[in-house]
């Protein structure tokens, strides 16, 4: 039989998450489909389930100058209705399954989940977030990108819950993000992207590039973004073809349900030209 446990605090959660084989879960989006049993019975858990999508500790988005601290409750309609955080960064969560998801979803679960759809993950690995996690001996900090180590793989102990999850507090001058997917809502993405970029007299200063659902894990093109910046907005239309081959080298697309590695590879170049010949310009 299932145990069911709802701790008082983050202490407990440890302390039982350290005693017990259990399943950790705030929203329950992702795990509450992946072990659905039939319509009106419960959701058939291989192990006993801790839940933590009460814990006000985990509830808070604390905001200083430089980071914005999310708790790994928070859900992605709490974040969206954070005046506070900027616009660019609310982009990909607009688009989050539906409004039912983005009531019960939260950024610790797509993390913990670690699916290279994520929805959120581009953005994440494009700001070089970076996770909190906590034991009872105390606590550890990854950037995402180390974090996650494969599809449904992540550096998380048995002993260790994720708490937080850390994005710099900044704006930029240009934001980019496109999911393409079966339909436009409700839909796991076939490609996405998420691009931001500081352009400053024509020039492009700083610019950030993730792609998802094109490798085991989001890839970021460091490697594109170093030829990128210092470049003039006016040599984006010559380097543009050098660029979409160094994209096409760093993708690793597989044939799925889903899509295939062709068109996964076609679309994604085609996004990253749209960004930045089009999306870059305005």
């Amino acid at each position: 039989m299932v145990r069911s446990f709802k701790p008082a605090s983050l202490l407990e959660a440890l302390h039982i998450r350290k005693d017990n084989d259990v399943m950790v879960y705030g929203g329950g989006s992702d795990v509450m489909i992946k072990y659905r049993s039939w319509s009106g019975t419960p959701a058939q858990f291989p192990k006993d389930v801790l839940y933590i999508g009460h814990l006000e500790e985990l509830k808070s988005i604390d905001i200083s100058d430089s980071e914005i601290a999310i708790g790994a409750t928070v859900s992605y309609a709490q974040f969206l209705q954070d005046e506070r955080i900027p616009i660019e960064y609310k982009r990909p969560i607009e688009q989050i399954g539906s409004v039912a998801i983005r009531n019960i979803g939260t950024f610790a679960g797509n993390i913990c989940n670690a699916s290279p759809a994520g929805d959120t993950l581009p953005m994440l690995y494009a700001l070089n977030a970076k996770v909190i996690v906590m034991s009872t001996v105390g606590k550890r900090e990854f950037a995402i990108e180390n974090f996650i180590t494969g599809p449904g793989s992540t550096c998380l102990k048995n002993d260790e819950i994720l708490t937080h999850i850390i994005i710099p507090n900044k704006t930029y001058s240009h934001s980019y993000y496109c999911k393409v997917g079966t339909r436009k809502a409700n839909a796991i993405s076939k490609v996405s992207v998420f691009a931001i970029a500081d352009v400053f007299k024509h020039q492009v200063t700083d610019i950030r590039i993730a792609i998802g659902s094109c490798g085991p894990t989001v890839i970021r093109l460091k490697d594109v973004e170093a030829k990128i910046i210092g470049s003039k907005m006016s040599d984006l239309d010559l380097m543009i073809e050098s660029v979409l081959m160094m994209v096409d080298d760093k993708i690793v697309p597989i044939d799925d349900v889903r899509s295939t590695k062709i068109y996964r590879s076609k679309v994604a170049l085609n996004l990253i030209e749209a960004f930045l010949i089009k999306e870059l310009r305005q």
